[in-house]
């Protein structure tokens, strides 16, 4: 049977769209070619077609997962990043590390891969730290913001109780939405 010539294109989406959850809910390292595969609905063979190797799929998912934090930031209003900060520093991206962002999920990850992974990894980040430098005072405070807000996502995982997750989430958001506001001010 022949497929269309956008059917390798939309497999290999597929493949970075599931294989990213898959990475960000149960770990990179643990999610094996054959349940990826499985999951599309191919044969582990078939991945071979669309990725070298599983450490081209990394580097390939940190690549995508980072385009869509980026694009969660760009071209938006204060108004509109403050909404996406408060989504991000909700109980729901804690409780669903599959549908949230691969930072909080796969850099430790990314930091045990090779050079290739951590340069992608770091151009992404670097955007990312562009687009919200473009609501802050300046370099340094966005990286403040990106830091506390994966931090705190982090650590509310790794807590047992919703009280102490929900203290600290929104602690942070009360700060980030500070480091906003401030930069109009000056």
């Amino acid at each position: 049977m022949r497929y269309s010539p956008e059917h390798k294109e939309n497999t290999r989406a597929r493949l970075l769209e599931v294989g990213g959850a898959l990475a960000k809910k149960d770990g990179f390292g643990t999610t094996g070619v054959d349940s990826l595969m499985a999951a599309v609905g191919l044969t582990s063979g078939a991945f071979y077609s669309h990725f070298d190797s599983k450490t081209k799929l990394l580097e390939a998912i940190v690549e995508n997962e980072l385009t869509r934090s980026v694009n969660l930031f760009a071209d938006k209003t204060d108004a509109q990043v403050i909404a996406a900060l408060e989504s991000y520093l909700s109980i729901s991206h804690v409780n669903n590390p599959a549908e949230g962002c691969a930072v909080t999920s796969l850099s430790a990850e990314v930091a045990r891969s090779n050079s290739e992974t951590k340069q992608s990894f770091e151009r992404m980040m670097l955007q990312l730290k562009t687009v919200v430098q473009s609501h802050t005072a300046d370099e340094s405070t966005a990286w403040a913001m990106i830091a506390q807000a994966v931090g705190a996502v982090m650590i509310a995982r790794a807590m047992a109780t919703e009280d102490s997750r929900k203290s600290l989430l929104g602690a942070v958001m009360q700060h980030a939405r500070e480091m906003v506001v401030s930069a109009k001010m000056i």
